[in-house]
């Protein structure tokens, strides 16, 4: 076995060790982590052409104390088709014969789909009681999609530390994961994997200080990517509608923490949290909800710039200064609290659901309940006003 990564990664005692250290009370995460890391970095090897997007991806921008785990390797090839089986077979020699490349043949093939799946299997180091291997999904995107990347270097992870990587921008990422969430039109299918989209936008908001230029290349991935998975799909719709699927889904979610939540979505965010997430970044009902509300909040504000109402520096502002209030409602206690959520909640624009409800809500999920691009102002006022 030719590993790019240090030897004593895969090393049970290893892997078992950063697993307590980090928080994952299920090893197998760190394990399957480790080797997405290391197959990634194998196809780049090969071919430098080659950049991550998807949840890996987005864990090499995260500080180390909010990454999660991910199953899947989802990266960029501009290749055609003939080529991919050329390149599955330099990755095999490059490794060695410890991992085995099978070929995932869709019962119901989408024709216009450039996209090849390959499982990659390879022994597990650990002891399980009904796995003797472990198995690891890798979509190869032949779409020649224009998105801005960066490559990454000595990136410490919970599993790893990776040498080198060639990634999405945080921009072109969150552009890209917004769309998984235009339920009913271009966003994924399976439900059970919005938790880990809306878990890793968050995380994206809440760990990088938003520029013009993270906005321009949101922006530019939201265009681009609707209208190649549109055309996948033979439907017609505009980036401004695909928004407004992501705007209905998410105050779908925002219910979660109410009487109204779905129990199909609460059952989602248990698997997802159950593996994925460290003990510490596990979190109740009505931080998914605040998650969801933010992600709203963004979509609103990308979607006002579309329509040419807001500038690329007042998303940028309105991004940043809402991230500042949110953090400082964090932080206030005792009787400010009731006085506060009252008045927050008198500046809601539009109705809100399960309204009685919000009455024992913590002040930054109904700060995200309530917040919108136009009213913003008047809320920062009233918080300065009041602490």
């Amino acid at each position: 076995m030719k590993l790019i990564h240090d030897e004593k990664y895969f090393e049970k005692e290893e892997i078992l060790k950063r697993a307590k250290k980090y928080g994952f009370p299920n090893p197998l995460a760190v394990e399957i982590f480790l080797w997405d890391c290391e197959l990634a970095t194998q196809f780049q090897e090969v071919c430098p052409k080659i950049v991550l997007r998807g949840g890996a991806a987005t864990q090499l921008h995260l500080p180390l104390k909010i990454q999660r785990g991910s199953r899947d390797i989802d990266i960029m090839a501009p290749l055609e088709k003939h080529e991919v089986s050329e390149l599955i077979s330099d990755v095999s020699k490059s490794i060695g014969d410890y991992v085995r490349f099978e070929l995932y043949k869709p019962k119901k093939p989408v024709p216009k789909l450039p996209l090849i799946t390959y499982f990659a299997k390879m022994p597990t180091k650990l002891d399980l009681r009904k796995r003797e291997e472990l198995e690891i999904k890798i979509d190869i995107s032949l779409e020649n999609i224009s998105l801005p990347s960066v490559e990454l270097r000595d990136v410490k992870t919970f599993a790893v530390n990776v040498k080198r990587m060639r990634c999405l921008t945080v921009g072109s990422l969150i552009g890209d994961k917004l769309l998984t969430l235009a339920k009913g039109s271009i966003g994924m299918k399976d439900e059970s994997d919005y938790p880990k989209q809306i878990y890793d936008i968050d995380a994206l908001l809440e760990s990088t200080k938003i520029s013009e230029k993270t906005v321009n290349q949101m922006v530019t991935s939201i265009n681009l990517l609707t209208k190649i998975e549109a055309g996948y799909r033979n439907i017609e719709i505009t980036p401004i509608e695909a928004l407004d699927n992501v705007i209905a889904t998410m105050n779908k979610y925002s219910l979660i923490d109410t009487s109204g939540g779905n129990t199909g979505i609460k059952k989602n965010i248990e698997a997802f949290q159950q593996f994925f997430v460290s003990k510490n970044r596990r979190c109740p009902y009505y931080e998914w909800s605040s998650k969801a509300l933010r992600i709203r909040f963004l979509t609103k504000l990308i979607f006002e710039y579309m329509n040419n109402n807001l500038t690329e520096s007042k998303v940028v502002k309105l991004i940043n200064k809402s991230q500042e209030l949110s953090s400082k409602l964090r932080k206030i206690s005792g009787p400010l609290v009731v006085k506060l959520r009252k008045d927050l909640l008198r500046l809601a624009e539009t109705k809100i659901p399960y309204f009685k409800e919000m009455r024992g809500k913590p002040l930054h999920r109904v700060f995200w309940q309530i917040v919108t691009p136009y009213n913003l102002e008047k809320v920062e006022s009233l918080i300065i006003s009041l602490i």
